[in-house]
């Protein structure tokens, strides 16, 4: 059983127990129904039913199986009527739910994740037969889908991880879909997963084929560790606006004003502006929600495991790793309360004067260019990781990384004008060495104010801490020599004879590690 477990949104109701009630018609496996169904759909939650939906919309008959048989029944008669007869097919049981399905059968899986999950997969593979397609639509772990993959195709079934990207409004109208798994499912399977996928501007549809194994789920893994870092951006962004002097009306009214510039353009924006003008109905005064709201992020586990793997295989990812730990602080409101009290007023920058005129005007523009270059090296972070793990765990990610990027264009967290130049970079260069190296021309034009806007920051009131992160990273990233290396090599080998690499003349390190004497220090 895979290790990895997280939480989800998406419905637990499919695992409970069912209701005692009689057999309705609404779940009688007829001979006129037997084997009608196009594909099936185990757990109707929220992103369940949203997607059940959608594929009905896109003229799809679906089955559904949910173990408490009443909420499918409540779900049946609601929304049987709304299409044609016999498109919309419930069940009472895993059994009756593979009669329901043509061959090979195709269920997707929405239920929560992790042992719920397999649960539903030991389930489905009691009813199923050779060559029928089991897809898991949750937020796993690659590690896990790639054991599932191989549980699965041992029994000789198909098995298909499949991240969903859009929440339950994706799911409704059209979401991101990320596959990987059993190479020979997509023939099988992608006329539906397409129909029901967003479209971008051009009209493809946001999925392709991520690669093999647990390929799909570690695309979606590093989307959603991309997110993070991205909204956090967008967080601090605020903040640092804020700082200014701004209200939340002339912050809202800045970031329209950078939509409109083009590049920034995306689905996060969009969303910060929403949250940056919104009002508190339940307060009296009409104050800002975010004045009420409690400074308490939570998570699902994706972005962490990201880092985690990043790290293990040797991926620096700051700007990610940071929007983690801005997550995991935030949880320790109790303790950040207390600290303050004891040692706020020392830790805490010492007022300033508000900026005004043509000072905050260039306060708004160093920002702009801060955000910028940070969501560049928080993405460029993103996709070296998926490079990194892809050539350690061989799930064939390297090859459909532009096509993989051009998915993310709609029905997608990550949606945003950024998209198109990255995609165009990998197309241009498969082996470019770090995305940041696509964007010269604007980290010429953007660094002076980016270093600008963090300088300022770190002597502020809330720090920047994926900004900055994203800074160092760019900065590090793109140096010659690390100073600060060389002197923590040489520590390495005089407190534990760890040997260091030596540099010959043409700059280049040796592979063979060199010691020298150092006195005896003891500690």
């Amino acid at each position: 059983v895979p290790s990895h477990s997280t939480t989800s949104p998406r419905t637990s109701v499919a695992l409970r127990r069912p209701r005692s009630s009689p057999r309705m018609s609404w779940a009688e496996v007829t001979a006129e129904r037997a084997g009608t169904a196009d594909v099936g759909v185990v757990g109707i939650g929220v992103m369940g039913s949203n997607l059940v939906l959608n594929l009905l919309s896109k003229g799809f008959t679906v089955a559904f199986y949910n173990r408490e048989l009443d909420i499918g029944e409540n779900f049946h008669t609601e929304h049987a009527p709304k299409f044609d007869a016999g498109k919309l097919l419930g069940s009472a049981s895993y059994e009756d739910f593979a009669k329901l399905l043509k061959k090979p059968r195709k269920a997707l899986i929405l239920v929560t994740a992790g042992k719920p999950t397999d649960m539903v997969i030991e389930s489905l593979m009691g009813a199923f037969e050779k060559e029928d397609i089991i897809v898991d639509t949750g937020n796993a772990h690659f590690k896990d889908q790639s054991q599932r993959a191989e549980m699965v195709e041992a029994a000789g079934m198909r098995f298909l991880g499949m991240g969903i990207s859009g929440g339950a409004e994706g799911a409704r109208k059209g979401p991101a879909f990320f596959p990987g798994g059993t190479l020979s499912i997509w023939e099988d399977i992608k006329h539906i997963v397409e129909a029901a996928s967003a479209k971008a501007s051009d009209g493809r549809p946001c999925v392709t084929m991520c690669g093999k194994g647990g390929a799909g789920s570690c695309v979606k893994m590093y989307h959603n560790a991309g997110e993070y870092a991205v909204l956090q951006i967008w967080g601090e962004a605020y903040a640092a606006l804020r700082s200014t002097g701004l209200t939340g009306e002339e912050v809202k009214a800045v970031l329209k004003g950078w939509k409109q510039r083009g590049a920034l353009d995306s689905y996060m924006l969009d969303i910060t502006i929403e949250v940056a003008g919104k009002t508190d109905p339940e307060a009296a005064d009409a104050s800002a929600l975010v004045e009420h709201t409690a400074d308490k992020i939570g998570s699902k586990g994706t972005g962490l495991w990201s880092v985690q793997v990043a790290l293990e295989v040797g991926c620096p990812v700051p700007s990610l790793a940071q929007a983690v730990l801005a997550r995991q602080m935030s949880m320790t409101r109790a303790e950040r309360q207390k600290n303050c009290g004891l040692i706020g007023s020392v830790v805490g920058a010492a007022p300033v004067s508000a900026p005004a005129g043509e000072e905050r005007d260039k306060l708004v523009e160093d920002l702009y260019w801060a955000v910028y270059l940070s969501i560049v090296a928080s993405y460029a972070q993103m996709f070296q990781a998926l490079r990194i793990v892809d050539k350690e765990y061989g799930l064939e990610i390297i090859g459909n990384l532009p096509r993989i990027i051009s998915t993310f264009r709609a029905g997608c967290i990550l949606q945003g004008a950024m998209l198109e130049p990255m995609t165009k970079a990998f197309e241009a260069d498969p082996d470019i060495p770090n995305l940041l190296c696509a964007f010269r021309e604007e980290i010429k034009a953007g660094m002076p104010g980016f270093r600008a806007a963090c300088a300022r920051l770190c002597l502020g009131a809330e720090p920047a801490l994926v900004m900055q992160a994203s800074l160092g990273y760019l900065v590090t990233m793109s140096q010659q020599t690390l100073q600060a290396a060389q002197v923590v090599a040489l520590q390495r080998d005089v407190f534990g004879r760890h040997g260091f690499n030596r540099l010959r003349d043409d700059g280049t390190a040796t592979e063979e590690l060199h010691h020298v004497e150092w006195p005896e220090m003891i500690l």
